[in-house]
């Protein structure tokens, strides 16, 4: 699997530990990975896509420096029963790419099963949220200039080359919503390389960063952004927690003589809380427990409720959670907690793999469970948003 691919590539869980929101790095492929990501998107899929799909601005843009004029290259179309929007014209659109123009696709993890998939399996590595973007240009323009992102990108070139620069970091760690805005760029790279078909690149957040293409040469690239879990958000989370004591709850105190032990007293349950074993694990389990799935449909079978043998499913999420107690098992995933009872530990633990599983197999792993009990309590989790069907095996 190319997310497995890019795990490797990059150490595994050393990357996370070591390198990811650090140092940027590039992952130089060998002559035998050049292909590891070409079936990704390939260029009749990429076309397919904009053709079919309504991509309108900003969803899909073109940049030469600055976003180009959606006017140059679209048309208004209306229609009688569905929203206008401005409709690509091919040649105005080719036009603005020959000129130097980058086009950018935000998302297209969500409309590309095989970007989806690979978005779903970093989500389960990272434990983060993933989005996707595809950029292709075909000059030696830089389409987007010397910039920095406020979120950590795993670059992954699909084919042809692209020419990076890096400036470095000048604010550490910046955020969206910032107290400070650093926006005077580096002039002097600190690095530059050309990533080559099946190279992977990570890119710490707030790092300068350009790139273009060759001169005449097409490029593909994908950006995997990388959702932050930073300092502040611990703290909401923490903040929630404390919300079972009367001082956190209470009025900020009005008159000096309370004001002082209130303080204190809040200092002391923050402490105690932050000083608990496992505290930031927890918080890391949280995250995973409560992440939404990625949105993926079961028609017909989530409405007719048949379920033969050969039927793939697999969990709705990659970041689910399962564990035993003395009388359940437990599945923990989207924010809910499923409580099963024993036998049913071995499906739910192939099932919490990610991969798609037939029926059939799962029947053999719960030997004493009647296979319509478990189908049964499959179409619940089905029904409960928590498991996908994937077609027949």
């Amino acid at each position: 699997m190319p997310a497995d691919v890019i795990s490797g590539r990059l150490g595994g869980d050393q990357f996370p530990a070591q390198v990811l929101g650090r140092t940027h790095r590039r992952y130089a492929a060998n002559a035998d990975q050049a292909a590891d990501f070409a079936d990704l998107l390939t260029w009749p899929d990429f076309n397919q896509l904009l053709a079919t799909r309504r991509l309108d601005v900003p969803r899909m843009r073109l940049s030469a420096g600055e976003t180009v004029d959606v006017n140059a290259y679209t048309r208004l179309q209306t229609y009688r029963r569905m929203p206008s929007w401005n409709a690509p014209v091919p040649h105005l659109f080719h036009a603005q790419l020959r000129e130097g123009a980058t086009l950018v696709v935000d998302a297209i993890d969500e409309m590309h099963p095989p970007i989806n998939n690979l978005a779903a399996e970093i989500e389960a590595w990272l434990g983060t949220r993933v989005q996707v973007n595809a950029y292709a240009s075909w000059t030696a323009k830089e389409g987007f200039g010397v910039h920095w992102d406020d979120h950590d990108v795993i670059v992954v070139q699909v084919s042809g080359r692209k020419r990076w620069r890096i400036y470095g970091t000048t604010r550490e760690a910046p955020l969206y919503s910032d107290v400070e805005v650093d926006d005077e760029a580096p002039t002097e790279p600190i690095d530059e390389f050309t990533m080559e078909p099946g190279d992977v690149l990570h890119v710490p957040r707030g790092c300068w960063h350009a790139a273009a293409a060759s001169e005449g040469e097409p490029s593909l690239h994908l950006t995997c952004g990388l959702n932050t879990t930073t300092g502040s958000d611990f703290l909401d989370w923490l903040n929630g927690l404390l919300l079972e004591h009367v001082e956190v709850r209470r009025d900020v105190p009005r008159s000096d003589a309370d004001q002082a032990a209130w303080a204190a007293r809040l200092a002391d349950l923050i402490t105690q809380r932050l000083q608990a074993p496992g505290v930031v694990d927890e918080y890391w389990n949280h995250l995973n427990q409560t992440a939404p799935a990625r949105m993926a449909f079961s028609l017909p079978v989530a409405v007719t409720g048949d379920l033969a043998s050969s039927s793939r499913v697999r969990l709705a999420s990659h970041r689910g959670t399962v564990h035993e107690e003395k009388t359940t098992v437990v599945l923990s995933a989207q924010g809910r907690r499923w409580h099963l009872a024993p036998p049913a530990a071995p499906v739910l633990h192939r099932l919490a793999e990610g991969e798609a599983v037939t029926i059939k197999e799962l029947c053999q792993l719960a030997p004493n469970v009647a296979e319509d009990a478990l189908v049964s309590l499959l179409r619940r989790l089905m029904n409960d948003g928590a498991l996908v069907w994937e077609g027949p095996a």
